[in-house]
């Protein structure tokens, strides 16, 4: 936990304490009850608990002074024992009220229970409010309670008469006096009214026809128009209402208040032509509730509304393929102009209008001249004016005069925007034309955030601003809190803004002693990147003095600005004291440091770009096109620079060890002073050793073992002018490791005094194992395996002597010694470049194996230092265990905890004299950890063992989650098993419960089940091996399904040996849970056939890189969906979401591979529904494949493809046919000017023709 993470929890925990504050001192009795008041008490104790874990941590991360460590304890236990006071106060006083009230004569509770039983919650007062439906189950409790209670006189019969009638029903007593003598009236009187056995049933029956109708079915809406129609026929039948005569008008009733899908099922259920009865649709509709709440499908969420995709100029089928999701009531806004979910002011393609078009667009959509919205018109808008003109139309529906300024106007020329507010009342700059940049004043301050912490921000110096500003990210990540107050802010153009001012805080300078309380206003964002572009400068013309106390040493590179310190600020801060480097380029010394002012010419600028306050032109052009360019392209560069930078720097000493140099990148000369903050570190850390003995012991251990190893080494000559950073570090504890239970962590994110850290300032590098997923798949295969690590893997491998010095520490054994500064040698656990340094340094010694084998191993089956890897015969698994212990090594890399499957290779490997734990011995039972999944070496099989687990007092979503991925499947054996939990998880985020959100009970009961049923897994043993002993042909068989909930795939090895034994066994499977939005099945069981495409490409790829090759007859790729199979072979043009995600399937594999499988003959289908711990274990079709899949291919479904009448997701084609017509040009038409001077020619032509012929 860092100190960020520590400082939010204990904001965490003020902010619950304070509410409990503010719950104890606004406490109504009328609103509130004593039961809130008892669950916040139950829960003070771990609030308190919570508290001194967390601070705790914090101390050991904190650098400030004990004293103020002491103050934060104090004042929290002040105000914990102030709010546990108030609400045990309340307890009493609410105690004494009930106990003054309530007569124990005249008690719910009847008098005369015996004082034996146990004491029963009081039950509160029946009510009546007119409502006829309610009447008789109110007058029989008031009877029972009341009126036949001879012990009760008759004025507190009257006065409870009273107290239990409201709305109507009260009118008749309200005007009786409350004497003995006036209950039997008001009794008489309330009774003559309402006890009308005819108003009763027909109250119940106009119930019966209000019944609301269901648009979508779930679970709640089903549970109440279930008890809606059992309340109201149970009362109807204690009435003495013939019910079993009314089969046919209720079951018609309530097939018209359920939602079609319902009905359909419904009528398949129920397919005679007799007439239904009603209990037959009562048992349906309560069968229907019980598979929703069993399958956890909307659990507790109302439904929205669906708009059904219809296929253009088709009649929409009966049969229905929509999942409804469980999402809240929500109102989607539809943009007028594109459609799509903005408001019509957002929209681009609306903004990208001219002003008259935008403005006749909204007339001939009768839009609101003011707020452009509809059903009403401009004069009755409440939203305020244009705010440039003042009039009611909108400020996208403004028309520039004559007298405005053009040139500035957004509505009429678009030019280049800034996201930064420049203010008349504010920011004030100006704008070049030149190719040149103006460089604005930045610092790097201190601000305290709300625990009172210094947090680094970067400051803009602006002597044009009024007032402070700070943007809204930083505010909420120091935590701070905002007043009440807005203050309108007027910038150029008359743009205004409101911003929210906050509570005052503190500025520190981090060269000088000097602090200030600042007055800060919130907004959205201050300024574009400052500068806006790369400069270089020529360092030798700035001075040292400046150099080393730099306001901003980051002022040549691109930053987002965190506060705005204005005019009232500006001129205190500077000295007047000033260094020229340049004609235009000034050095200014502030209190908070040198800060460089002026003109930075184009020469000087990496990439030009002018800007002011920060305005983009080209800039904002090529900002548009870098959107173009993929973020993996820059990670890319990296990670071929971090390549680069090995190739050209590692080295092996003269033992054969490896040295690698650290991967820096340009930010390293801003890497600030981090030696004071390492020393409080380490303070922090020893005051924590001092409460822990064990620990204590433990940290020392490791620290004087790394010593011992020579790892790191006390620093004698400090060389003042080469680069350090001091490196904080603390335990971290395994409890599970068989060797190293406590490891010493090394804080490379610490930030310096410039707020950079050592890992800001690393290349990562790339990736350059394969995949944990990959080397599982492979270590599957083998027929022995041999597993290993590498010991102490980082710690073998140096860095350059250079480089060591970005890796110091402050050490000492005991708090009476001398702290001292060392050195660490090796590559170093918490840099960022760690990982990548220790497996690319793996990777280069596999290139000095002596065989394929040997290097093939060591490059492609280790996942950084496990290997897992195997052979064929006990003499090639030896063989290999000795190839690749040797070539490890010759590079100090030392090989332990060998285990294998083989006894007989486990019998040849050697014992090590000094290391117990070379080769480990196991019983029949014993198992270790191989990736993070449990491998029994002896029986040769994978099991799953779950550690103890407690149910959280306070389960929430976050605590789900934690315990969903307690269970680690990389494989997906248990696939079928915990979809159901993740499909429970995902109903979390449905009903929008927040990450500390306790949950309701129901829930909390449901997620106790299922996780509890999980510890019958470890009955479970899975052989490691899917493949038969002497196989001679192998095949894969794919399955996929798809649901309402979940879609998954599942891929199964069929092998042969030379005798035609046929062996079958899961292989591998994936899941994932159906997107919340709503989908058809067909689009989800082709998501579905994606994933099982992609899972049989990675297998066939694994098994590649083990010699066995597939050829495409041997992969089988199987779906119950006739749809997706018809897709698959469609040679008709498809919609994009379908026809993309068939190129895909059709990239890795072949239509002829694909074939149809009944739904009862699909594994994948378990994977959909869910499937018990129990019934997983004893299902052979998911462990072994369907029962035809062992026998001859003659055994199998037909592989004929079903044929579909029609196709669905089509896309129409438009057949377009273009005719042209040449004109003739016998007669030359174009050469008459006059229609009567054509006639005449026209005339002498045809009578010279016809005296030709004549």
């Amino acid at each position: 936990m860092d100190i960020k993470k520590a400082t939010l929890e204990l904001k965490v925990i003020h902010s619950s304490l304070k509410a409990m504050s503010t719950f104890a001192k606004n406490f109504n009795s009328e609103t509130n009850n004593q039961s809130q008041v008892r669950v916040r008490l139950e829960e003070l104790p771990s609030i308190s608990e919570k508290f001194e874990e967390v601070q705790s941590v914090k101390e050991e991360l904190d650098q400030r002074s004990d004293d103020v460590v002491m103050d934060e304890r104090a004042k929290f236990r002040e105000r914990f024992y102030e709010v546990k006071a108030s609400l045990l106060h309340i307890l009493e006083v609410e105690e004494s009220k009930k106990s003054e009230v309530t007569s124990p004569s005249y008690s719910i509770t009847s008098s005369h229970v015996n004082n034996n039983m146990m004491k029963l919650p009081p039950i509160e007062l029946p009510k009546f409010s007119g409502d006829w439906k309610e009447w008789t189950s109110f007058i029989d409790s008031f009877n029972v309670y009341f009126h036949n209670n001879k012990d009760m006189a008759p004025v507190h019969k009257l006065h409870f008469l009273k107290a239990c009638l409201e709305g109507q029903a009260s009118d008749i007593v309200k005007s009786i006096p409350t004497t003995n003598e006036n209950y039997g009236q008001a009794y008489d009187a309330v009774t003559a009214r309402y006890e009308n056995k005819g108003a009763i049933i027909q109250s119940h029956i106009r119930a019966l026809f209000d019944t609301p109708k269901i648009s979508i079915a779930s679970v709640i809406e089903l549970q109440r128009l279930y008890h809606h129609i059992t309340s109201n026929i149970n009362a109807l039948q204690a009435l003495g209402q013939p019910i079993e005569a009314w089969d046919a008008w209720l079951v018609t009733l309530i097939c018209n208040r359920m939602d079609r899908v319902t009905v359909g099922e419904w009528h398949v259920k129920y397919n005679k032509k007799d007439l239904p009865e009603f209990k037959e649709i009562k048992e349906f509709l309560f069968n229907r509730i019980a598979a929703y709440e069993a399958g956890e499908v909307n659990v507790g969420a109302s439904c929205i509304k669906q708009n059904v995709v219809k296929s253009s100029n088709k009649v929409q089928e009966k049969k229905v393929f929509f999942v409804k999701p469980a999402n809240k009531v929500t109102t989607l806004y539809k943009c007028p102009f594109c459609n799509e979910t903005h408001r019509l002011y957002q929209c681009k393609g609306f903004n990208d209008l001219k002003v008259p078009d935008r403005r006749e667009f909204v007339s001939k959509n009768r839009l609101c001249y003011n707020c452009l919205y509809s059903n009403h018109q401009a004069q009755d808008c409440r939203f305020p004016g244009c705010p440039r003109c003042g009039q009611k139309h909108n400020s996208k529906l403004h028309l520039v005069q004559a007298h405005e300024n053009q040139q500035t106007s957004s509505e009429t020329e678009p030019i280049a925007s800034t996201s930064a507010l420049c203010f008349s009342k504010g920011i004030a700059q100006s704008m070049h034309a030149s190719g040149d940049m103006v460089m604005l004043a930045t610092a790097v301050v201190y601000i305290n955030d709300a625990a009172g912490y210094p947090q680094p921000c970067r400051a803009l110096l602006d002597s044009g601003s009024q007032v402070n500003f700070i943007t809204d990210a930083c505010a909420q990540f120091l935590g701070m809190s905002k007043t009440k107050c807005v203050l309108p802010i007027v910038g150029i153009n008359s743009m205004r803004s409101d911003a929210q001012r906050l509570q005052p805080v503190v500025m520190y300078s981090r060269f000088e002693n000097f602090n200030v309380s600042l007055d800060l206003h919130v907004l959205p964002s201050i300024a574009n990147d400052m500068p806006s572009q790369l400069i270089r400068l020529d360092q030798s013309k700035i001075p040292d003095i400046v150099n080393e106390q730099l306001a901003d040493p980051s002022y040549d590179t691109p930053g987002k600005k965190d506060i705005l310190l204005g005019a009232e600020m500006f001129y205190t801060l500077f000295s007047g004291e000033k260094v020229a480097i340049t004609n235009s380029l000034v050095f200014h010394k502030t209190t908070l440091g040198w800060v460089l002012t002026g003109r930075v010419l184009n020469s000087e600028v990496i990439q030009s770009r002018f800007s002011a306050c920060t305005c983009a032109n080209d800039a904002t052009i090529n900002s548009a096109l870098s959107l173009f360019i993929s973020k993996s392209s820059v990670r890319k560069d990296e990670e071929d620079e971090a390549e680069q930078h090995f190739k050209k720097t590692h080295y092996r000493d003269e033992s054969g060890r490896l040295v690698v140099s650290l991967p820096l990148n340009t930010k390293l000369s801003s890497l600030g002073e981090s030696k004071h903050m390492a020393q409080q570190r380490f303070f922090n850390l020893e005051k924590r050793l001092s409460k822990d003995r064990e620990l204590c012991i433990a940290y020392h251990k490791f620290m004087s073992e790394y010593l011992d190893m020579n790892h790191m080494e006390l620093v004698t000559n400090d060389d003042s002018n080469s680069q350090t950073f001091y490196l904080p570090h603390h335990a971290v504890i395994k409890e599970d490791s068989i060797t190293t239970k406590l490891r010493v962590v090394f804080d490379g994110s610490a930030p310096s005094s410039s707020g950079l850290s050592l890992n800001d300032v690393m290349l990562k590098g790339p990736i350059v194992q394969s995949s944990l997923f990959s080397i599982l798949l492979r270590f599957r295969v083998h027929k022995i395996a041999l597993t290993a690590d590498v010991e102490k893997m980082y710690r073998q491998i140096l860095v350059t002597p250079k480089d060591c010095q970005l890796q110091r520490i402050w050490y000492r054994p005991s708090p009476s010694e001398l702290l001292r500064e060392y050195n660490l040698r090796t590559i170093t656990y918490g840099t960022k470049s760690a990982p990548y340094l220790a497996t690319r340094s793996l990777v280069e010694v596999a290139f000095s194996a002596p065989n394929e084998a040997a290097q093939r191993a060591i490059k492609d089956d280790f996942y950084v230092d496990d290997l897992l890897t195997g052979a064929e015969s006990s003499d090639e698994c030896f063989q290999l265990y000795k190839d690749v212990s040797d070539t490890l090594a010759s590079r100090c890399l030392p090989l332990r905890k060998w285990c294998t499957s083989s006894s007989k290779v486990l019998s040849k490997l050697p014992n090590s004299g000094t290391d117990p734990n070379h080769v480990l011995q196991f019983s029949e039972q014993d198992a270790v950890s191989t990736l993070g999944i449990m491998w029994q070496p002896i029986t040769d099989c994978f099991c799953f063992t779950l550690k103890p687990w407690n149910p959280p007092k306070k389960m929430t979503k976050r605590t789900l989650l934690s315990d969903i991925n307690r269970i680690y499947d990389p494989l997906g054996f248990l696939t079928p098993v915990l979809i159901t939990g993740k499909i429970f998880v995902q109903q979390l985020w449905v009903l929008k419960i927040d990450w500390d959100t306790t949950l309701p009970d129901d829930m909390q009961h449901r997620w106790k089940n299922f996780y509890l049923s999980l510890y019958a897994l470890d009955k479970l043993a899975i052989p490691r091996r899917p493949l038969s002993s002497n196989w001679l042909n192998i095949q894969l068989h794919g399955f996929c399904d798809a649901s309402q909930e979940a879609y998954g795939a599942c891929v199964y090895a069929r092998t042969q040996n030379s005798n035609g034994d046929v062996e079958t066994a899961l292989y591998v499977s994936k899941s994932r849970v159906a997107p919340l939005h709503a989908t058809t099945i067909p689009r989800l069981e082709l998501c579905g056939a994606v994933l099982l495409s992609d899972l049989t490409t990675e297998v066939i790829s694994e098994l590649k890189k083990l010699n066995i090759n597939l050829h495409q007859r041997d992969v089988v790729l199987w779906s119950d969906s006739t749809v997706v199979i018809a897709w698959i072979n469609s040679t008709q043009p498809l919609k994009s979401y379908v026809s993309n995600r068939i190129a895909q399937i059709l990239d890795h594999t072949d239509k002829t591979q694909w074939n149809h499988v009944p739904t009862d003959c699909n594994p994948a289908d378990l994977i959909t529904r869910g499937q018990t711990v129990n019934n997983l274990q004893q299902c052979s079709m998911w462990w072994s494949g369907p029962h035809w899949l062992s026998k001859h291919h003659t055994s199998w479904p037909t592989r004929t493809q079903p044929v579909l009448n029609e196709v669905p997701e089509v896309r129409p084609v438009k057949l377009v046919l273009q005719a042209s017509a040449q004109p003739v040009d016998d007669y030359p038409l174009s050469k008459f000017s006059k229609w009567n001077h054509m006639v005449r020619v026209t005339a002498y032509m045809l009578r010279f023709i016809s005296n030709s012929q004549g």
